[in-house]
């Protein structure tokens, strides 16, 4: 009968599909077949509806989300009344993944997390491998790396249970983007490879074509060209007959940029020249871009001046145009997401008033039975409805609290809402009246005046960037469900990578970056927040310095505290100004001469982030001299000997192993057995899968094959394994295991 049931609503839910499908001819048609399904659904029992609309969700979420959205919410209220813990769970899931799509990962976060929690109560191992590698999605994108492995994991291994390897793939594939986007290039890499191999095995070829361009793009990072550009060419492979462009073009992006990184500019030239004319044949304007600007420095460096300049000009008109529509998809993007909050305060106070109503109709019932049918208990209904009067004086109550609440926060979006309009007005309008007189001048072929004007639109179009960067960090912050998370960095690489950023803009001002201090300083904090703070006070220095000017830049401990300071050479600040740095107010402006205005969050985003962080944020200035920002940070737990041993693995694995391939150290007789027979298998294991458990294993029996026949190499060769897998350097790790197999290779020789 269960069976009977399934299939019965699986033909309906493709009938009804197939139907919301063919209503989508025209518009005229849509709303009465729309009118008509959903009066024959009314007919259907609540689990095939709900298994509908759920359908329905999945369906229409990329290109009707916020109707799939309702659809969604009407399912989740319709399983939550069955007490069906499945479908609750799908409904969960198909309302986070559209929130996932809107970047809202937070809130995706809330209902994959309710999805999880229903479908552990059921046996469905499927749907709760997917959850779980949403979720990872989902924790990856918010910058929380450890929960999204733990959460990739777990789908891997469901999809081990269940045989569906081209989900393991995907998993893997996960799993090596999230220790990328950590900076772990190497073990993300490795977790690539594995992925590969498994794609190769199963003929998947899209997954391997999009695997081994992340791998190039995994070596480039890491400065190993020729790598990189042996697996661009696999990918040149694979795609022989294969029809898309796009990514065909991108592979040839990647090798002229591997090449021209490599001074290799013969090859670079070539397949640049190959990437522009495809892409432009097919409008891809990212890759003409990338082409152009490689084939500009290329021909400029070969003394082609006339060529160079032609693809620089095309390079830059391409710029715009890809600034210009990002910035135009940001504001889309977050007016449908105030459109899609608003849409779900909407559902939820009718599900409210749902809810009000059905106990308001409930309560009279019982009153007109009581009063009807019991007239001797009259005096207790009294009592019982005098209590009701009391709860519902405490509801109204709690309700005019809440409304003062929802009063406030209305007024404080109003007030947001002003200051975006107020601080993107001006900008844009002066956008458009010089994109105006730079068309005038384009018709008289006033050269000059068309490269002032552009010049004046890139430098206006920084400035709005900077304000809409601030701008939507801020109302992150604004958020409750704002979470920092904390990790351990080394602030000077960080602050590099800050530096590397601003050269250009400093470059341009002839501005001189000094930095200075400790070279390892390590600290408890949130990498992407402390990002954030560096960069505005780097841009404050170049912003607020005149032309030749110095940014100095230090990094030190003090008082087991980190502690970091940004000074300039600029304009200062006089001493009655220093205090409103800090004082929110939608009309004001930054302090500032000149052109040097901003949108006024820029530092009192610094003060709440470092704050949040267990900081202090203070500056120094003097009108004339230029001002100073300080800010410190809690100072990670880290000894000397673990920066050590990192420090200096390459050389210590180096030294055993000379000495292990040592003619006197190579073993015979029942030594060079039992290596064989014990030692050699367990490599052979990590090798297959690189897993903890696997290495400890391997560890372990080289250190104990060394105590017995003492083999002094031996036994350091495990306890530096063992010491790396307790300080979790997997990436070092993989270091130490080629050299290993030498080892075994000559072993195997002398047997």
């Amino acid at each position: 009968m269960n069976n009977i049931r399934l299939g019965s609503m699986a033909i309906l839910t493709a009938g009804l599909l197939l139907i919301l499908t063919s209503v989508k001819v025209s518009s005229q048609e849509q709303e009465p077949a729309a009118d008509s399904l959903f009066l024959f659904m009314e007919t259907m029992p609540d689990s095939i509806k709900t298994g509908i609309l759920i359908s329905l969700c999945e369906e229409m979420k990329y290109n009707s989300p916020e109707t799939a959205f309702e659809y969604g919410q009407q399912a989740i209220e319709l399983a939550k009344n069955l007490n069906h813990p499945h479908l609750t769970g799908k409904a969960y899931m198909a309302v986070g993944e559209i929130y996932i799509l809107w970047s809202l990962h937070d809130r995706a976060l809330d209902y994959l997390l309710l999805s999880l929690e229903q479908f552990e109560n059921t046996d469905c191992k499927q749907e709760l491998a997917v959850c779980c590698n949403n979720i990872g999605i989902a924790y990856m994108a918010t910058g929380a790396y450890r929960n999204a492995h733990l959460h990739f994991e777990r789908a891997r291994d469901l999809n081990r249970e269940l045989r569906n390897f081209s989900q393991i793939v995907s998993n893997l594939m996960n799993m090596g983007t999230n220790y990328i986007n950590q900076d772990s290039i190497e073990k993300g890499l490795s977790y690539y490879v594995v992925s590969s191999l498994i794609a190769d095995s199963l003929n998947m070829e899209e997954e391997e074509i999009n695997l081994y361009n992340s791998i190039g793009q995994g070596y480039h990072k890491l400065y190993r060209y020729e790598d990189a550009l042996q697996n661009y060419y696999k990918v040149l492979e694979l795609l022989e007959d294969h029809p898309n462009t796009y990514i065909r073009a991108t592979t040839f992006a990647n090798i002229a940029t591997s090449y021209h990184e490599w001074k290799n500019p013969p090859a670079a030239l070539k397949y640049a020249q190959e990437a522009l004319d495809l892409s432009k044949a097919n409008k891809f304007h990212q890759i003409t871009w990338i082409a152009a600007g490689i084939l500009s420095d290329v021909y400029a460096v070969q003394g082609n001046y006339r060529l160079a300049y032609d693809y620089l000009t095309e390079y830059k008109n391409i710029s715009d145009t890809l600034m210009y529509a990002e910035k135009a998809q940001e504001l889309l993007n977050i007016q449908a997401r105030y459109d899609l909050d608003k849409k779900e305060q909407e559902i939820e106070l009718l599900s409210r008033e749902n809810e009000k109503n059905i106990k308001s109709i409930q309560t009279r019932s019982i009153v007109i039975v009581a009063i009807a049918s019991l007239l001797v208990i009259l005096v207790t209904m009294i009592l019982i409805l005098v209590r009701l009067n009391k709860k519902y004086r405490q509801l109204n109550l709690i309700l005019s609290k809440q409304g003062k609440e929802l009063e406030a926060l209305n007024d404080q979006k109003d007030k947001f809402f002003s200051f975006v309009a107020h601080n993107l007005k001006n900008p844009f309008n002066t956008i458009m009246g010089f994109a105006e007189l730079m068309q005038r001048c384009t018709e008289a072929k006033d050269a000059g005046k068309v490269r002032q004007y552009a010049n004046l639109i890139y430098n206006l179009s920084s400035q709005v960037q900077k304000v809409l960067s601030n701008l939507l960090e801020w109302s992150r912050l604004q958020r409750r469900t704002f979470e920092v998370r904390p990790e351990t960095i080394e602030l000077s690489s960080l602050i590099k990578d800050v530096m590397e950023m601003n050269n250009r803009e400093a470059a341009k001002k002839d501005l001189h970056f000094e930095l200075t201090g400790h070279e390892y300083v390590y600290a408890f904090a949130d990498r992407t927040m402390i990002t954030t703070v560096m960069q505005n006070l780097i841009s404050n220095a170049i912003n607020f310095t005149l032309p030749s000017g110095k940014i100095s830049i230090s990094c030190r401990s003090a008082d087991n505290r980190a502690e970091i300071s940004v000074a300039d050479s600029g304009v200062g600040i006089a001493e009655e100004d220093i205090p409103k740095l800090f004082q929110y107010d939608i009309l004001k402006t930054k302090i500032g001469t000149g052109e040097n205005k901003g949108a006024g969050l820029g530092l009192i985003l610094c003060k709440e982030l470092v704050e949040k962080n267990g900081g202090v944020l203070s500056v120094i200035s003097e009108p004339g001299k230029g001002s100073e920002f300080t800010f410190t940070l809690p100072m990670a737990e880290r000894t000397g000997d673990e920066q050590m041993e990192i420090r200096d693995i390459g050389q210590e694995v180096h030294n055993i192993m000379d000495m292990l391939l040592a003619e006197e150290n190579i073993p015979s007789g029942e030594a060079l057995t039992d290596i064989l027979s014990s030692v050699a298998p367990a490599f052979t294991e990590v090798s297959k899968v690189l897993s903890r458990d696997n290495l400890e294993i391997f560890a372990e029996s080289v250190t104990e094959t060394g105590k017995k026949y003492d083999i002094p190499p031996l036994i350091q060769y495990g306890s530096t394994v063992n010491r790396l897998i307790r300080m979790h350097q997997i990436d070092q790790i993989i270091k130490l295991l080629p050299r290993f197999k030498d080892y075994l290779n000559i072993l195997e020789t002398k047997s």
